[in-house]
């Protein structure tokens, strides 16, 4: 008797793990949810629907985005840490939610304990720009103008303190000698807007809201603080090439899960994202946000990456100068 239950139970055992792996091999039997954390209508719930077409088609079925705002991204990512990790609930996770909030704040969280990564959609990285009016042609010359002493007093506008705009400005001072003002303003638009006026000089931040501007010749690029040139804007040097050195920064975007999320969800979902690299339809409707799609090599390089961040913004908030 015992023998015979035994071999049920295995049975049983054998069966469950069977159904259990047959059932991820068919992932997704059903609709997707990325959860973006913020209202609709801005940045990241543009980007976030643009990745989600892809993985509709990629994947054959639905996926779709549910907003839940609040709390600078904390409400909705809160949600996605404690959901049900089958692969059926994502976060499509930004700078704020993973390295900047976590660093500021409890957040109800952990940033890198309750997600497993899947793979970064989208780097927007920080554009340097200046009014036409300022003398400087490029980086050199105005790193020249800022850092001497009978050079003229500019300042830099940002969306308010803590900021991406904020945070380049002060490590541009630091990282050069320069004296750039640092102007906060209640939002981003309104820092934009009286750049494009020239009332302020100096702008740097993500490429997206600057692009029109740049395109249009009422702000003049000087550098990228990227790695490697955008090619949205083939002409701008980084800033490495710009004679600035060790200066890379913006803001990333990207699809994360609940941890627990049984590996090989986890690969179809990136297997998944990594052909937008290749889409003609991604890039262009990418390029018309002024951004481009990058794919994380791996979910392993993409946590990896996050870590990355979250280290480095806690040691860029921690300066006197962002409190």
């Amino acid at each position: 008797m015992l023998r015979k239950i035994c071999g049920l139970a295995l049975a049983a055992l054998t069966a469950s793990v069977v159904s259990t792996v047959g059932a991820s091999a068919q992932y997704p039997e059903r609709s997707v949810t990325i959860v973006v954390p913020f209202s609709a209508g801005g940045n990241t719930d543009v980007i976030a629907r643009v990745i989600a077409d892809h993985l509709t088609e990629e994947l054959g079925q639905p996926v779709v985005i549910e907003n839940r705002g609040g709390g600078g991204g904390t409400i909705g990512t809160r949600v996605v840490a404690k959901a049900k990790p089958d692969g059926y609930t994502l976060l499509f996770g930004v700078t704020g939610t993973h390295s900047v909030n976590p660093n500021l704040r409890e957040v109800g969280y952990d940033p890198l304990q309750d997600f497993a990564p899947v793979s970064v959609a989208v780097i927007s990285s920080v554009l340097m720009v200046v009014h036409p009016s300022v003398e400087a042609q490029n980086l050199e010359e105005l790193i020249a103008l800022t850092s001497s002493s009978s050079g003229s007093r500019l300042n830099f506008a940002s969306g308010g303190v803590g900021t991406v705009a904020h945070v380049a400005g002060e490590l541009f001072n630091e990282r050069t000698g320069s004296s750039l003002a640092h102007i906060p303003y209640k939002g981003a638009g309104d820092a934009l807007n009286d750049v494009v006026a020239g009332r302020i000089q100096v702008y740097m931040n993500n490429i997206p809201a600057i692009l029109p501007h740049v395109t249009s010749g009422t702000l003049r690029p000087l550098a990228l603080a990227s790695a490697t040139r955008s090619k949205l804007l083939p002409d701008v040097p980084t800033t490495q090439e710009a004679g600035l050195e060790d200066f890379e920064m913006g803001s990333w975007y990207g699809l994360l899960a609940p941890a627990g999320t049984p590996d090989d969800v986890i690969a179809r979902l990136h297997e998944a994202m990594t052909t937008m690299v290749d889409s003609e339809k991604v890039n262009e409707r990418l390029a018309a946000l002024g951004s481009e799609p990058t794919v994380s090599e791996s979910p392993e390089a993409f946590g990896e990456y996050i870590k990355g961040q979250l280290d480095w913004w806690k040691e860029v908030l921690d300066r006197p100068a962002f409190h």
